[in-house]
């Protein structure tokens, strides 16, 4: 295995998706040739949910060629994702059989027991249960299935007995060390998924049956700030400790202000947690609100911390102005970070307050962390700090601005082959096209904080995420049915629409007399729409971070790389909008 795939393949077994994806796609573009580099490509998009992707993908590597029976599979496993996720009917069950086919072809000519049992499996789902039980046994007569050395195989076995119904054989393969001791969490939770399935359909009990799969839970963390105090941090790190170790916590998402945030990171690394660190702005601004006014060796601690972190983000680049938005900035992308961590996963978040339980007044602290949070059905576990010192002295921010800002989410369009049009072909799509826009931000009147167009291009700005995910796809819905072929343009027009949320001026336009909005986000924003493709909605990393905190049952945003933004802006995460 080349060094790249092997370390998408630890990405993945660590569920880091995304890191693993990224992986891939430099190791391809600096010339790496195999298909292992390209099957752990689509493994990734597999596990996000991009089957399509996946699919066109596996289809132009050509892996169906491939002599390695676990990369022709990947195949016949997207064909399972797209049967599984039709509804109940016969479209489902021919599609099931499908899946089947091809899993039991490649089996049949290897003999290898992984696309063995996923055939069975599949026999099972789509009604034929006499025979995935006569593959269920003589999977299990199998020696290397017998034996169930590694945690592949022992998967395997285990999956073999709960087909044919014996379940306590089942408990005892999961109760061995080469299921439970596996670092593998993105086998694991596939595991889980597979043998819940099958539980299901088969009408039997399988929670304390999977417990042993239950993937490290991920963690966003918050807490106050406080000088240092040797005995109110041994007690504090005491209680961490405890919470780290009875929730199973694997994975943490916070800042690294002086407190209970760096005593909770340093609890976190002791103990092996994947540490990520979130930043809210620029970090020197940060050192000088939120590390240095605690004194002592704060600062020391901070850089240890981040040295030890899988990785770190800031979530805006500009400078701090005094406003509280821009700490609820880091916190919300923190927490949604979590959350999409936890999706990949299969894991559940929760958040860890180290909080005196007094509610906020404002948009950010550890009270306004908590009520986010629970606000959207998480759980917090509470450590009470108990005495420490919270009088810090913070110095004045280095810039000051008096406009008002807030959070929003930022909104541009532009439809690709406007500048070709013919003049005779303007007033149709000033008709057919603008019309249609105007018509869905007119259904969300209340929703639109401002908006403004210009000849094909369209500005708007919504409080919410979800507000500008729900009129973003609406109007890529709303253009759906339009006859590009009309303004001459053979089908190959379409709407671009980029998406961006962070802090923002909210001010009169001198020159309209309307509301608007503009700063960093918003030219940041406006960079995206031009390198999204026709047709598709791009969202940013701290959008989708944020549409994961407020609505991640409708909406899914689907990783598709780092992409330089219009006008050398730079290269960042962007992620696909669809519905859930």
């Amino acid at each position: 295995m080349s060094g790249a795939a092997d370390l998408a393949k630890r990405a993945l077994s660590r569920g880091d998706l995304i890191a693993a994806y990224d992986i891939t796609v430099l190791a391809i573009a600096d010339g790496d040739q195999s298909n292992e580099i390209r099957h752990q490509q689509i493994l990734a998009l597999a596990r996000m949910g991009d089957t399509d992707r996946a699919m066109e993908l596996f289809s132009a590597y050509r892996l169906d060629r491939s002599d390695d029976p676990h990369e022709r599979a990947i195949g016949a496993r997207l064909m399972k994702d797209r049967a599984l996720g039709l509804a109940e009917g016969e479209a489902r069950k021919a599609a099931l059989e499908q899946a089947f086919a091809a899993y039991h072809a490649i089996y049949l000519d290897s003999g290898d027991p992984f696309p063995g049992i996923n055939a069975a499996t599949l026999a099972l789902l789509a009604g034929d249960a006499e025979r995935a039980n006569a593959l269920a046994r003589a999977l299990l007569e199998d020696p290397a299935v017998a034996g169930a050395g590694d945690y592949y195989m022992a998967a395997t076995r285990a999956e073999a007995l709960l087909l044919l119904g014996r379940m306590d054989e089942v408990a005892a393969v999961l109760a061995t060390p080469a299921v439970h001791a596996s670092a593998d969490h993105g086998a694991r939770a596939g595991t889980a998924r597979q043998l819940a399935r099958i539980a299901a359909h088969m009408g039997v009990t399988a929670e304390g049956l999977l417990a042993g799969l239950t993937p490290p839970r991920v963690a966003h963390f918050c807490g106050h700030m406080f000088a240092g105090d040797d005995a109110a941090e041994a007690r504090i790190r005491g209680e961490i400790d405890r919470v780290l170790d009875a929730a199973g916590i694997g994975f943490a998402y916070g800042a690294l202000a002086c407190g209970a945030d760096i005593l909770f990171a340093e609890a976190a690394l002791a103990r092996g947690v994947e540490l990520h660190v979130v930043l809210p702005f620029d970090e020197a601004d940060f050192l000088a609100q939120s590390v240095l006014p605690g004194g002592g060796d704060w600062l020391a601690r901070y850089h240890a911390c981040l040295a030890g972190a899988a990785g770190s983000v800031t979530a805006s680049p500009m400078d701090y102005f005094g406003g509280p938005e821009q700490f609820a900035y880091g916190s919300g992308m923190a927490m949604g970070l979590a959350r999409l961590r936890a999706r990949h996963l299969d894991a559940e978040p929760v958040q860890v307050a180290i909080w005196d339980g007094v509610a906020a007044s404002g948009p950010a602290g550890t009270g306004a962390d908590v009520a986010t949070w629970q606000a959207r059905g998480g759980r917090t576990i509470v450590i009470d700090p108990g005495p420490v010192d919270r009088a810090l002295e913070r110095p004045p921010p280095r810039v000051r601005s008096d406009y008002e800002r807030m959070l929003a989410a930022i909104l541009f369009t532009d439809f690709a082959g406007f500048s070709t049009l013919r003049e005779t072909a303007l007033p149709a799509f000033w008709d057919g096209v603008m019309r249609r826009v105007a018509e869905v931000l007119a259904a969300h009147e209340g929703e639109v904080e401002c908006r403004n167009s210009w000849g094909d291009a369209l500005y708007a700005v919504m409080p919410s995420a979800s507000a500008a995910a729900t009129i973003a796809l609406e109007l890529q819905d709303a253009l759906a049915g339009f006859d590009f072929a009309t303004l001459g343009l053979d089908g190959k027009g379409g709407m671009r629409v980029g998406v961006h949320y962070g802090p923002a001026y909210r001010t009169t336009d001198h020159v309209t007399g309307r509301t608007t909005f503009y700063g960093t986000e918003v030219s940041k924003a406006a960079r995206i729409e031009p390198v999204t493709p026709p047709g598709a909605v791009f969202v940013t990393e701290p959008f989708a971070a944020i549409l994961a905190l407020e609505a991640a049952d409708r909406f899914a945003c689907r990783y598709v790389g780092r992409i330089a933004l219009a006008k050398n802006y730079g290269q960042f995460p962007m992620y696909r909008l669809t519905r859930a």
